[in-house]
């Protein structure tokens, strides 16, 4: 009986970890590890299955510039290929509620880029958005 209090409880604190460390309890903590399996994605070259990391309107400005999101997936994944691209969380500026922003760098051929990314909540799992809630465009250099 005292090897089940022992092990039950292991188990609750295992839980309790588990759970703060992004699973649960934590919002900006869920949040980067969901921006970090796209970019995991992208760097073992699964590119065309971050269309799912889109939000629709991003997925409806794509189209209304005469691309499919899966083409330009692919002109990104060629490009990333030839230049060697890698890609890292840098930072995450803002988290309010269904709105966040991550500042992702971008190292390709020795040197960083980076770029603020804005985010959206839809059906339960953050997506790329369409647009800065703020009003800014997505040409502008941010660094």
């Amino acid at each position: 009986m005292r090897f089940l209090k022992v092990s039950l409880r292991f188990f609750c604190v295992g839980c309790w970890i588990w759970m703060a460390s992004g699973c649960g309890l934590d919002p900006r903590a869920r949040f980067e590890g969901e921006v970090r399996g796209m970019i995991a994605e992208a760097q073992r070259g699964k590119y065309l299955e971050l269309e799912g990391a889109m939000s629709a309107g991003l997925k409806g400005r794509i189209q209304s510039e005469g691309w499919e999101p899966k083409a330009a997936l692919a002109v990104v994944a060629r490009r990333d290929r030839e230049e060697g691209a890698m890609y890292q969380l840098r930072d995450v500026p803002k988290l309010e509620g269904s709105y966040a922003e991550a500042e992702i760098g971008r190292v390709a051929g020795g040197r960083e880029k980076r770029m603020v990314v804005p985010f959206v909540r839809e059906d339960g799992k953050w997506r790329v958005a369409a647009a800065y809630r703020d009003g800014r465009s997505w040409e502008g250099e941010d660094f």
